[in-house]
């Protein structure tokens, strides 16, 4: 894993805590290819590294995530160029979600999009008061992964989901814990001290034990989380 900023991505280590951050502040952490292909890789190297236990995902400056840089995704695109993104965005979100290590996600400001997936498949979401989620792609024409629609349903409920892919609509701290889309919001102040402590916590744990409560609560999940990029008939027809 790499130990300094790389291509937006941001891995550091503190003990057997990976935290990762994303990286480009002045861009509001919008998602380029370089940034996705980096974070899948460094994801795929957390996978692989035995003496990772607990990996914390945030983002710098003032925005955890804006969601896809679509800069990279002019109006007069190739359809398939959407089709490869999407594609992408899916494999990241998969290799974060597959993770043994517990994943706590430290949000502040607006996770969008694919920067709400990505907050989404953390085991933990830990939220400031001015965090915002939305999924904006629906009504503006854009593809939305279907993962991040079977997790926002998994957490929040089919209803709930619903409202939310349908209308694009903002939802704010206070509604994302209580739809069960972020467990608490702490001052901004406290938000990385307290993710920081509970992985220092849990990176303290026997590993058997922990392997044990997180079996536990993958069980309960609903089998629709088992993500696949797109449906099979998009993916014919892509």
């Amino acid at each position: 894993m790499s130990e300094v900023a790389d291509d937006g991505i941001d891995v550091r280590r503190d003990g057997a805590v990976v935290s990762v951050r994303l990286d480009r502040p002045d861009a509001r952490n919008a998602l380029t290819t370089a940034m996705l292909d980096a974070l899948r890789r460094e994801l795929r190297a957390i996978a692989d590294d035995t003496t990772a236990r607990v990996v914390v995902l945030s983002g710098a400056g003032t925005t955890f995530c804006a969601g896809a840089d679509l800069r990279e995704i002019p109006p007069d695109a190739e359809p398939n160029l959407g089709v490869r993104r999407v594609r992408l965005v899916t494999d990241v979100l998969d290799a974060l979600r597959r993770l043994e290590q517990p994943t706590i996600a430290a949000v502040h400001g607006a996770a969008i999009g694919a920067g709400w997936g990505l907050a989404l498949m953390c085991d933990a979401c830990l939220v400031t008061p001015d965090a915002t989620f939305a999924l904006p792609e629906l009504p503006k024409g854009f593809r939305l992964p279907s993962a991040i629609v079977r997790r926002l349903v998994e957490v929040a409920g089919p209803v709930r989901a619903a409202d939310l892919v349908y209308s694009g609509r903002p939802c704010d701290a206070t509604e994302a814990v209580a739809i069960g889309a972020a467990a608490r919001v702490l001052a901004s102040d406290e938000l990385h001290a307290t993710a920081s402590a509970m992985a220092t916590t849990l990176a303290g744990v026997r590993r058997d034990r922990v392997a044990a409560a997180r079996s536990a609560l993958a069980a309960a999940r609903h089998p629709a989380t088992e993500f696949a990029w797109i449906d099979e008939k998009h993916q014919k027809e892509g």
